[in-house]
């Protein structure tokens, strides 16, 4: 049975069609939870021709629209549980302040890349999530404003700096403004994931696979080969939770 898998974030909305665990083009909504229609119109097609939907959600107020909204496809909109996740959460985290997409997340790797045990998984989105999976279970993790979030609350805040379009630089320094701004974006933020990881690694002792993901992974990180990049990893995790709790 196809099944519209829904990752559904602070500022931006991922869907795709699956089938037998193999997950189709991806196709993106930027939104804002104070305009839901915008939401609606984005989904109605798709409620209406497909059979099963799944959604993994970090966002209250939109699952309560999407089930007043969507109340005549009540019976085939479902949400991921937490609680369906246990095993893949250690018993030493509070579950309950735990993201539902950050647990998917867990169940998506250890699925995929089953000759792994052990990972890192840096999620890039409005807010930057470094989590650490140690056998197979979510062991703990940390959290900072995202690399967009962060420019952009920079540039409401300081008087002296206008916005500007940020686009990759390889640049360390700046000579203006703009420059500096972009050698902080790129350089700077990468060397502080690229150190946490480092610091994870060395206290764990452990030779994590390290996998980036979310919509800025690409824009700022995937290019490093030491690491690997999966957009799809939240959609692919939901479709593996569709095939083995809503069989």
């Amino acid at each position: 049975m196809k099944t519209l898998c829904l990752d559904i974030g602070n500022t931006s909305i991922k869907k795709t069609i699956s089938l037998n665990n193999k997950i189709g083009k991806i196709k993106h909504l930027n939104y804002s939870k104070n305009y839901p229609d915008k939401v609606y119109n984005f989904l109605e097609k798709d409620l209406i021709a497909l059979d099963l939907i799944c959604i993994c959600s970090v966002v209250p107020e939109i699952n309560k629209f999407i089930t007043k909204r969507f109340n005549k496809y009540a019976n085939k909109i479902f949400f991921v549980q937490k609680s369906k996740l246990k095993k893949f959460i250690d018993s030493s985290v509070n579950i309950n302040q735990l993201g539902t997409d950050r647990a998917i997340n867990v169940l998506a790797v250890s699925k995929f890349y089953l000759k792994n045990k052990n990972f890192i998984i840096v999620d890039l989105g409005t807010a930057t999530t470094i989590d650490i999976v140690k056998n197979n279970k979510y062991f703990g993790g940390i959290i900072l404003p995202g690399v967009k979030t962060s420019y952009a609350n920079l540039i409401d805040l300081a008087s002296g700096i206008k916005e500007i379009k940020f686009h990759q630089s390889k640049k360390i320094i700046g000579k203006d403004t703009k420059g500096a701004l972009l050698a902080g974006y790129n350089t700077g933020y990468k060397l502080l994931i690229e150190a946490y990881i480092e610091l994870l690694q060395k206290k764990y002792r452990n030779k994590f696979k390290v996998i980036f993901t979310g919509g800025y992974a690409s824009y700022t990180l995937n290019r490093q080969s030491k690491f690997t990049y999966k957009e799809d990893i939240t959609l692919l995790g939901i479709s593996y939770y569709r095939n083995l709790y809503l069989k």
